[in-house]
């Protein structure tokens, strides 16, 4: 009876003892768990307060006028499309408006593109860059008018320049009373020396070279000489240049000696495909024996021959006559004669002649 007390009570010893470590385990885990959960409520506070200061701050920061980088991303796209829709309707309403006043389509596009020199040419538009590169003209938009004679006048308030005004002639304008155009207030003239065939490149002298020049001289008046040239080469310029220097030879000529370059009239003209390399040797091979002859050499065009058919950098360093009918200037460099209107009347002369003023004391 003693011995199975004995090994009962041992039995029960062992199963207190791991009733005891069990207890013991568990207390562990569970402090253990208390602690996590603890820290995870402490993390979770801790968390919850930045949470509740970044939204304070972002608050502060929107009550300020401050914005997300999303709303502010939104705000700029929304902003993009209302410049864009304003700016279509400006640009739409300054068409309107310019087509209303009887401009041409190719004067409203002009108007669209200040900094670029805007080409109408063969049912295309060609745009060129104004470039910082080339001397500027320096007159504004409001520096000239025409007066009630039709002549240009000059409204600025640069007294550095000298203007002169004066006429270009040909055969067209037939027998011209020189004193009477000298009466009528012109100062130069520029006088055709001759041409070149635009086909089969014929040299030809002008009909009326000789009595023009003789009378305008003899009546006081200033005279410059210019060749219609049709040359699609150095030599060929060359023959023209001496056909000319020859031509005024006997004569005082105290205006430059001028190339006339100009687009070809039509699809059988030699000069249809030339380049503007080919068309730019001419013109400096003109030019450059003219210099050497001792004369002032020029280069006579529209906005079209320093574009399209030349480029304006490249043939910058000769006198610039520049041809462009009405007012303000669509030419944004520096020129020496402008040709503003094809359509001039002058006492003295029968029918139309190109008016000019002069901007270069010769």
């Amino acid at each position: 009876m003693s011995n199975v007390s004995l090994e009962s009570r041992e039995r029960r010893g062992v199963r207190n003892t791991h009733n005891i470590i069990s207890i013991i385990f568990l207390s562990l885990v569970a402090l253990l768990a208390l602690s996590f959960s603890v820290v995870l409520l402490i993390r979770n506070a801790t968390i919850q307060r930045e949470e509740d200061a970044v939204k304070s701050e972002l608050e502060a920061i929107t009550a300020e006028g401050h914005y997300t980088t999303a709303e502010t991303e939104k705000m700029v796209e929304e902003a993009k499309n209302l410049g864009a829709e304003e700016e279509a309707r400006t640009i739409r309403k300054s068409i309107q408006e310019k087509l209303e006043n009887g401009d041409g389509t190719t004067s409203a596009i002009r108007s669209l593109f200040p900094d670029q020199m805007v080409v109408a040419s063969s049912g295309r538009y060609y745009f060129f860059p104004i470039l910082d590169s080339i001397e500027k003209h320096g007159f504004s938009a409001d520096d000239f008018e025409i007066n009630d004679r039709g002549l240009l006048e000059y409204k600025g308030s640069d007294t550095s320049f000298s203007f002169k005004s004066g006429i270009d002639v040909s055969r067209f304008q037939g027998e011209i009373d020189w004193e009477k155009v000298k009466n009528a207030g012109v100062d130069f003239a520029f006088i055709r020396a001759g041409l070149r065939g635009t086909t089969e490149g014929k040299l030809l002298v002008d009909d009326y070279f000789e009595y023009n020049i003789k009378n305008a001289t003899e009546n006081g008046i200033e005279v410059g000489v210019y060749f219609y040239s049709q040359a699609v080469n150095a030599e060929e310029a060359k023959e023209e240049v001496q056909m000319v220097l020859d031509l005024i030879e006997p004569y005082k000529v105290t205006f430059p000696v001028v190339i006339d370059i100009e687009s070809a009239d039509s699809d059988s003209a030699r000069t249809v495909d030339m380049t503007s390399d080919q068309y730019e040797l001419v013109a400096k091979t003109f030019c450059d024996t003219v210099r050497q002859a001792g004369y002032e050499p020029m280069i006579y065009g529209n906005v079209k021959s320093f574009t399209l058919l030349m480029d304006a950098a490249d043939v910058d360093e000769y006198g610039i006559w520049i041809a462009y009918y009405g007012t303000p200037l669509y030419y944004p460099y520096h020129f020496d004669i402008w040709q503003y209107s094809s359509t001039g009347q002058i006492d003295g002369i029968d029918g139309n002649v190109d008016l000019n003023i002069c901007v270069t004391d010769y």
